[in-house]
């Protein structure tokens, strides 16, 4: 099971200089560890149990983490997991018994606030079932609030083939509201994708189903879900009769499609996210053989402009070195050393998009000759064709076969 080690590993050391003011790439699955710092917050578990949560910062390439210490859990099995991000809010999940995990009951949800060091425990949803992947964390007046907010799927509706309704759950959580957990029923507005993106006739797949999903905020809360094959639900949660908009991602190559289909999860080739000014969604796929990379992005809010527009096409074989880096230097010399194949020569996958500018993150793992697994993450502009960095990764992790890295704001301003 992915999870059974992926929390109880030690913590990687960061260099003094690591320390991040913006944009950060999270590892989503938490260490256990007691390591306090100026960001660790305590509260109580729903069980009685004291727990404390400290992050940790560091720049990208590099990944900042969690650190969880709860004492009386182990957490062997099965360990915390940020759900969510949003300006400097954290949503995690912890079990509540990490020895029968089954339901939304067996979770506790807290939202964590690093720089003012507090800690909250949320109401339990159940009998509502969260899925991680589609639920959002939205802050609302500089964090004084929040909304959390996930879609649930319900049974889709056909005609033959031919899709002609689908409702789904809408579960809300206002920190401002004594309510606690609400429902809302959603129906989608039209829909798109088919027109453009049809699902092969061979492939048996749900119209939607998200595998990523962003928080674009505003007046009206507004929510992305994203299915990286196909397209994204966008939906202003904090309306009082909220709707579904289904906006098709870019239509792929001919000869790329049945073969991304045959792929078990499209985030090894994909990404989506949104601009740090929320005024872009930027959507990215990457080509393992020989590695080619594209980027899209799309003007917000969606449906008043073009669509999506074609950005950046980037061939690793024209992608040269961050000359005025010495430090680059050294970290190749490092990976020269552990691998006889050059950086361009590695597999690469599960693209990650920078909010703050034209960098693509790219994960690669490989198990050399006579040696352990190396993983390692570059970091590459993809306008100007050059490898800002890179960064060893923590091998202890299934960060490849499982990609749970995100990107996230929570240090912005500090």
């Amino acid at each position: 099971m992915a999870a059974s080690t992926v929390s109880s590993c030690v913590p990687p050391s960061l260099p003094e200089s690591a320390a991040a003011s913006g944009l950060v790439l999270l590892d989503r699955w938490c260490y256990i560890a007691d390591l306090p710092n100026n960001t660790t917050a305590a509260s109580t578990t729903s069980s009685g149990l004291p727990i404390k949560v400290t992050f940790r910062a560091a720049r990208p390439p590099l990944l900042s983490h969690f650190c969880v210490h709860c004492p009386g859990l182990d957490f062997r099995k099965i360990g915390p997991k940020i759900v969510a991000t949003d300006a400097d809010l954290v949503l995690l999940r912890v079990p509540i018994d990490p020895n029968s995990i089954n339901r939304g009951l067996d979770w506790d949800y807290f939202v964590y606030r690093p720089r003012a060091q507090w800690l909250n425990l949320l109401p339990n949803p159940h009998p509502r079932v969260l899925d991680d992947s589609a639920t959002a964390l939205i802050s609302r007046e500089d964090g004084a609030w929040y909304v959390v907010a996930a879609l649930c799927v319900r049974l889709p509706l056909y005609d033959g083939r031919a899709l002609i309704r689908w409702d789904f759950d809408l579960h809300l959580y206002r920190s401002s509201d004594s309510k606690g957990w609400i429902s809302k029923r959603l129906s989608v507005n039209e829909f798109e994708r088919d027109k453009l993106i049809p699902l092969p006739r061979a492939v048996d797949r749900l119209y939607h189903e998200t595998e990523k999903t962003i928080t674009i905020g505003g007046e009206h809360g507004t929510v992305a879900w994203v299915d990286l094959w196909r397209g994204i639900f966008f939906c202003d949660v904090l309306k009082e009769c909220p709707l579904l908009q289904d906006v098709p991602l870019p239509v792929p190559a001919r000869g790329d499609w049945d073969r991304l289909f045959r792929h078990c999860n499209p985030s090894y080739l994909r990404d989506v996210t949104i601009s740090r000014n929320k005024d872009l969604i930027k959507k990215s796929q990457v080509i393992r053989d020989g590695w080619k990379s594209t980027t899209w992005n799309m003007a917000i809010p969606v449906g008043l402009g073009e669509g999506w527009h074609r950005d950046c096409v980037i061939d690793v074989k024209d992608v040269n070195l961050e000359a005025s880096d010495p430090c680059l230097s050294d970290l190749m010399a490092m990976l020269s050393s552990k691998t006889t194949r050059t950086w361009k020569e590695l597999p690469v996958s599960c693209p990650i998009l920078s909010m703050d500018d034209d960098v693509v993150y790219l994960l690669s793992q490989t198990r050399p000759r006579y040696m352990d697994k190396l993983a390692v993450i570059f970091a590459i502009d993809v306008r100007k064709a050059i490898l800002r960095g890179l960064a060893e990764l923590d091998v202890q992790k299934s960060t490849i076969l499982f990609p749970n890295i995100c990107t996230s704001e929570i240090c912005r301003g500090t």
